[in-house]
């Protein structure tokens, strides 16, 4: 029976995502899935990709991205650093040189659970980024390529184990939680309470008042701090700070931005009112968990 590949979706049909042969024996397990691949020069390519990927270069490569609409940019990916896929919207890439990658396709099941362990049944979205740097995901990711390369000689539990410890990771540390709602006596319908955490995240980026999410969710004022609290057990502003503090460790360990551009992009209008919460909050200052990936 064939193995199943990591795929893309092109002109409707799936695709292998990296265009070559795979260089060693397929995963033992049905998920995750693993490939490694010598990436050659080529052609624009559009895609879609579909499931949650992470591609490790093992060398250092070059690509020309294009997507929703914007003009291309050329990305210089350094070795070791991991690009996390964007999913499930069209793309166009182009390979600018010889890289040399490994794959990972991870089930949405494992990341599920690893988010319902950790934090309460929450769901989990992983932010897609063009190359993030954090030494426990390289070294992870490098023991799934040795073990590869051995063959799998370890078997198949030891690729779960890794897999496991890999979802434990990128929920805690690259990427957002969007809470399950039930309907509760007293307390916001589920589907409002759905709609207005939709909306704080939307917005997060900006000033956001209560007035602003009593609005989103159709009641006065007074009658949506009640609600809220009865739905959620926590007032709507320490809810949205707290929101506001998980996108920026989201950013913080991706090293995309700046300290300051983390700030602004989490609704903080400068970058002392930041550290001042952060470490209120976390424990740490931005700084220090960045430098020491908590």
């Amino acid at each position: 029976m064939e193995s199943a590949r990591i795929v893309a979706i092109c002109n409707d049909q799936p695709e292998p995502l990296y265009g070559s042969a795979a260089e060693n024996l397929p995963s033992p397990s049905p998920t995750p899935l693993i490939e490694a691949h010598r990436c050659r020069p080529n052609d624009w390519h559009t895609r879609t990709i579909p499931n949650q990927v992470l591609t490790l270069f093992l060398e250092p490569g070059s690509v020309m991205h294009a997507a929703d609409g914007s003009a291309p940019s050329a990305i210089a990916v350094p070795a070791q650093a991991v690009v996390f896929s964007l999913r499930g919207q069209p793309e166009t890439v182009q390979w600018m040189k010889p890289a040399h990658v490994l794959g990972v396709q991870i089930d949405d099941r494992v990341l599920a659970d690893a988010a319902q362990n950790l934090f309460e049944a929450q769901n989990f979205e992983l932010l897609p980024s063009s190359g993030v740097h954090d030494a426990r995901l390289s070294s992870l990711l490098n023991a799934i390529y040795v073990e590869q390369a051995s063959g799998y000689a370890s078997g198949r539990l030891f690729v779960d184990g890794i897999e496991q410890a890999l979802a434990a990771l990128l929920v805690s540390h690259h990427g957002t939680r969007k809470l399950q709602f039930q309907a509760a006596a007293g307390g916001l319908p589920a589907s409002r309470a759905r709609r207005l955490v939709e909306y704080i995240e939307a917005h997060l980026d900006g000033s956001l008042m209560l007035k602003d999410l009593a609005d989103c969710a159709a009641y006065s004022p007074s009658h949506f701090s009640r609600l809220f609290r009865e739905t959620f057990h926590i007032g709507p502003h320490r809810f949205v700070l707290n929101l506001r503090i998980e996108r920026a460790k989201a950013l913080l360990a991706r090293r995309d931005h700046s300290i300051l551009e983390v700030a602004l992009l989490c609704g903080f209008q400068t970058q002392q009112h930041f550290a001042r919460i952060f470490r209120q909050l976390v424990g740490v200052t931005p700084g220090e968990y960045r430098r020491n990936e908590w």
